[in-house]
């Protein structure tokens, strides 16, 4: 779908969308359209009193009008970005429901405020993966694919509002990319897909290197390697590298394991279906740098794709067996379903050693207890830096991709000692085991380096009453690190 801006029309094509103010008071707009008072009759009989994110759907009695929507700016005329965008989410919900190819949106607004609207629509407007649908149930209205094609959004400043809206779309590009790949199927997106994938972002001016098997034994990535030993699909590090400004990086590591079944230590079968999206971590990576890119940001942002297949095979790794990782240190595996801290753990410490990274932070779909624990609303926040901790907070809020802050305690230790190794890589003791994980995590982060790490399970996916997202993949984190990239 299109977003364009232009000055008003004197004729309309399509679906007409204007809003108004909070007790139906009258935007220009709305006031031009009314013209002997039909509209505002016809709202008042319906209830509608012109709240935030309030839509309703009509059908004009006379042209040139034929579907108008009346959406609601709510109480006040100076409005919040958050609130702007939802509005314009909740806008693109209503457009969808007419079935219009094609809707002009009226708004008296300043550029800024028309922008952020615009944003939200855009966000919303994302379209699940349909490439593999042959055919869709006409009978059944949510299965019927939504049809429009060009939203022209009118204003009094149409070229300052496409500036600004230029970097918002860059950064729903990004989005939308980590929605696709979420949302793949393990067959169409193993490793070396996913790096093929990401490849693609040297057009966009990212430098991008792969290590392949062989690449990853030489450097000795042991505990990636053996997470994907039992594949017949071998493991891939991807590097990417957006340079928009001289220093150290801002360095994003994202656990990529493009299909979960647990390996030896295999997984229920209830729906393991859902483990295709464990790489959910290094698609909002990927997204980010895609991000970043796309809107030429002044900064340097480096991507660590740690990308892998855990499969259970004769060729598997094994609980009990001892790995030497990247950094030196020893691991003892005890369940081979805790994979991801594994793939993390060689990824973390060969970013910091070869990167140099002002700070870092990496996202995994890592942890059943964070999701439990926080039931899905928030994802779980570690930081041994209280500021980098803060200015995540600060951008999750804005983004509306919520963090809450957990500690990062040194009580895990007695969990992850081994008799026979330096560290064991999980415990099912007294203490929660996203502690556990992100203390294990811990050990192959320098000291003194500001380090986060982000724990996204149940974030990865929808529901219904997603404000910006359809239900389907969500692509979280993608704006949360373009916030913290900043440039």
């Amino acid at each position: 779908m299109r977003i364009t801006f232009r000055s008003p029309p004197a004729t309309f094509e399509g679906a007409i969308a204007v809003g108004l103010w909070r007790g139906r008071i009258a935007t220009p707009s709305f006031a031009a359209l009314d013209g002997d008072g039909w509209l505002s009759r016809a709202l008042k009989r319906l209830g509608f009193d012109g709240d935030a994110e309030e839509t309703e759907l009509l059908l004009a009695p006379k042209p040139p009008l034929t579907t108008l929507v009346a959406f609601g700016l709510g109480k006040g005329r100076r409005l919040k970005a958050k609130r702007l965008r939802r509005i314009g989410a909740c806008l693109l919900d209503e457009l969808d429901e007419s079935r219009a190819r094609s809707a002009t949106v009226l708004l008296d607004l300043p550029p800024d405020q028309v922008a952020e609207l615009a944003y939200g629509l855009r966000l919303k407007s994302y379209r699940p993966l349909s490439k593999y649908r042959t055919k869709y149930d006409p009978d059944d209205e949510d299965d019927i694919p939504p049809v429009l094609e060009h939203v022209a959004v009118c204003c009094a400043q149409p070229d300052e509002a496409e500036r600004l809206f230029a970097s918002h779309e860059a950064v729903a590009r990004g989005v939308f990319l980590a929605r696709d790949l979420t949302d793949e199927p393990g067959n169409a997106l193993g490793p070396d897909e996913f790096a093929g994938r990401a490849r693609l972002l040297g057009s966009l001016g990212v430098e991008v290197t792969v290590l392949d098997e062989d690449a990853i034994a030489r450097q000795g990535l042991n505990l990636l390697a053996g997470v994907g030993q039992g594949s017949k699909r071998p493991p891939r590090l991807v590097l990417l590298r957006w340079k928009g400004a001289e220093g150290r990086p801002l360095v994003l590591v994202g656990k990529g394991i493009t299909f979960d079944t647990g390996g030896i230590t295999i997984k229920d079968a209830e729906d393991m279906e859902l483990m295709k999206a464990d790489m959910a971590g290094a698609a909002a990576v990927m997204g980010a740098l895609c991000a970043v890119a796309g809107r030429k940001a002044r900064a340097h942002v480096c991507g660590v794709l740690a990308l892998a297949e855990n499969m259970p095979s004769g060729s598997a790794q094994r609980p009990g067996d001892v790995v030497k990782s990247f950094s030196g240190r020893t691991v003892e595996v005890i369940d081979t379903d805790a994979e991801g801290r594994l793939v993390l753990a060689d990824a973390l410490a060969w970013a910091a050693e070869r990167l140099k990274p002002a700070a870092m932070v990496d996202i995994a779909t890592l942890t059943g207890t964070t999701e439990e624990l926080l039931d899905a609303e928030y994802a779980g926040l570690y930081c041994n830096d209280d500021g980098l901790a803060q200015r995540l907070l600060r951008y999750a809020k804005a983004e509306e991709e919520p963090l809450w802050r957990l500690p990062l305690t040194k009580a895990c230790d007695e969990d992850l000692k081994s008799d026979i190794a330096d560290l064991k890589h999980c415990a099912w003791g007294d203490v929660p085991d996203n502690d556990d994980a992100a203390r294990f995590l811990e050990h192959f982060v320098p000291e003194r380096l500001p380090w986060a790490h982000i724990d996204m399970a149940g974030r990865e996916f929808a529901d219904e009453d997603d404000p910006l997202c359809p239900e389907t993949a969500t692509g979280y984190g993608v704006r949360l690190f373009d916030a913290l990239a900043g440039g």
